[in-house]
């Protein structure tokens, strides 16, 4: 499906592993997908959406109240009044340096709050431990939005899937991504016509 996608449309997909990481996030969800559509200030589909209201702060900001920021090692154990690089210092002194280096393949996946999987009930999620690293799944709504970007696609006879359906799919998908649009006062609806209205235009 990721070859139909233009390449804004997958810059987007792209950016949203990083807004993700930036909120200390160990998935990529409607939400994120969201904020990385937001965070292209050049785009028609982003003024758009400028238009009913929504910009990437407000968003993110919603976001936040929703599902929370993840925490850094550093700063839980910075918290608990643990200097993680004396705590270093000490074993290296005793078992030499690199004693607390993880050999390349003996990582072990899905080890402590860091290694679980993402959250997908209502609620606020477990907050991580560490910040993402390496690939972030995505959540089955945000696949699902993708698969309805593809319909979208396909629905107005385009063999591309552009960023315009990227947001129609997710305003479809009764994700974050559409929760957090109504909370701040608009309707899904109004941003698919005001994206299908753009797409008429050009």
């Amino acid at each position: 499906m990721f070859e139909r996608f233009t390449t804004e449309a997958r810059t987007v997909v792209v950016r949203a592993q990083t807004e993700a990481r930036s909120l200390g996030h160990g998935w990529i969800g409607t939400e994120h997908l969201l904020l990385a559509v937001l965070a292209d200030e050049g785009s028609g589909v982003t003024a758009a959406l400028h238009g009913l209201g929504l910009d990437a702060v407000r968003v993110r900001e919603q976001v936040l109240a929703a599902v929370g920021a993840g925490v850094d090692d550093d700063t839980a154990l910075r918290d608990l009044g643990i200097d993680l690089d004396a705590v270093r210092r000490r074993v290296e002194e005793r078992f030499g340096p690199g004693a607390l280096d993880v050999p390349h393949g003996n990582q072990q996946r899905g080890r402590g709050r860091a290694g679980r999987l993402p959250w997908f009930g209502r609620g606020r999620p477990p907050v991580p431990c560490g910040a993402p690293s390496g690939h972030i799944p995505f959540t089955p709504r945000a696949k699902k939005s993708l698969e309805l970007a593809l319909r979208e696609a396909l629905a107005t006879k385009s063999r591309e899937i552009r960023t315009t359906h990227l947001v129609l799919g997710l305003m479809r998908e009764d994700g974050l991504a559409a929760a957090v649009v109504t909370r701040l006062g608009v309707r899904p609806d109004a941003v698919r016509r005001a994206v299908l209205d753009l797409g008429r235009a050009a």
